[in-house]
């Protein structure tokens, strides 16, 4: 087995040296054919644009060789990926073990630490937030009250009343194009550093394939209850 290159561990494809049979010499010409090789993929992928089929699944290839821990249970790849996060991870001695004490000492770190309420401990800033008015103060303040005010009766709800339906065919619901570029620019915050521009335009795809998939799936079950 060959030692991670830089250049591969960069583009997110560490896991392409791991299986390689190639001499671990970085020098080799085979290396830096694999390198090559591999970066001109990715930059044809660039190119090709991101609502062709083809592209998404390429797309999709690069992600799962980055993160194939996120594609465990993938029916048809999540044994390779299951194989893959493992040997990414590296071998099992090397890993230190959890004991007791750490998880004691994680417990007693979180209980150490004061959790941060936004409304108590900014937004609230009544003097009484730690306790209540006293009787006196209650007194005062019931002084203070206006007692003149007129509050305004609203018409009462008629429960035998028919209410008509809102018309909402001029609304456009949720928009799914901007929900997959947010959510394609958070992943990217987390992708390797050669993936990054890639990454949401991954998301996005895999966003898209998905609700197509969802859609010829309901296609086909009210085909199937139509029958």
């Amino acid at each position: 087995m060959s030692g991670v290159r830089r250049a591969m561990q960069e583009m997110g494809l560490a896991i392409c040296c791991l299986v390689c049979d190639a001499p671990d010499d970085s020098s080799s010409p085979r290396c830096r054919t694999c390198i090559g090789n591999h970066r001109d993929a990715r930059d044809r992928l660039k190119q090709l644009p991101s609502e062709r089929l083809a592209s998404q699944w390429a797309r999709e290839l690069f992600q799962m060789n980055a993160r194939p821990n996120a594609y465990e249970h993938d029916a048809n790849h999540g044994i390779w990926m299951t194989t893959y996060a493992r040997l990414l991870a590296g071998p099992p001695e090397l890993h230190r073990k959890i004991t007791q004490a750490d998880v004691e000492a994680a417990f007693a770190a979180s209980r150490a630490e004061r959790d941060v309420n936004p409304m108590r401990d900014i937004a609230n800033q009544s003097p009484w937030k730690d306790a209540p008015p006293s009787d006196e103060e209650v007194r005062r303040f019931e002084e203070q009250l206006p007692d003149d005010v007129e509050y305004p009766g609203g018409r009462p709800t008629v429960p035998s009343r028919v209410i008509p339906e809102v018309d909402r065919s001029s609304r456009s619901g949720e928009d799914h194009e901007l929900g997959d570029r947010v959510l394609g620019a958070a992943a990217a915050q987390t992708a390797p550093s050669d993936l990054r521009d890639l990454t949401p335009e991954l998301t996005a795809g895999e966003r898209r394939l998905s609700r197509r998939r969802w859609k010829d799936l309901v296609d086909e079950i009210d085909a199937l209850i139509e029958e």
